[in-house]
């Protein structure tokens, strides 16, 4: 049982060293790199590397807060939208890279049928009545009825 206290106060001994501390700064108009280099100090991190993209001012208020939600807020708030990665225990910071999905347009070929004209007609704001009278029976006299107030035996709405 005594191994047991021994054991477990060992490792809540190493637990409380290896935590990170929270953070606690104010910035007004501070270079982006400053500030990056404080938080990885106050925080206890010795492996990181702030690539020569970063640049950029900062003015913010951090109150005891965990590094992770630290570093993002100084990374969302700079002039140059930052991110990082974690690679073997070493934080890289970089300017983060926006790349344009150009989506494939298909190529389609339209065969128009032998005998038969088309042709495409725009029709930004035109009233029923005004394109029954343009293209006269083709249409259903039906589908006004809600419009007309009765007009074709429909239903009134």
């Amino acid at each position: 049982m005594k191994k047991f206290f021994t054991l477990l106060s060992i490792l809540l001994i190493c637990s409380c060293s290896f935590a990170q501390s929270n953070i606690t700064m104010e910035l007004k108009d501070a270079p982006v790199r400053t500030s990056l280099e404080m938080i990885f100090k106050q925080a206890g991190i010795k492996s990181y590397v702030i690539e020569n993209s970063v640049y950029g001012v900062i003015s913010m208020n951090l109150s005891d807060q965990p590094f992770d939600n630290a570093l993002k807020l100084v990374m969302r708030a700079n002039t140059v939208p930052l991110t990082y990665t974690r690679e073997n225990d070493v934080y890289i910071v970089k300017a983060r890279v926006f790349t344009e999905y150009k989506q494939p347009t298909p190529e389609i070929t339209l065969e128009q049928p032998k005998g038969i004209m088309f042709e495409k007609i725009y029709l930004n704001h035109i009233d029923p009545f005004d394109l029954q009278a343009v293209f006269g029976n083709i249409l259903f006299i039906n589908q006004f009825s809600r419009y007309t107030g009765g007009f074709g035996g429909g239903r009134n709405f």
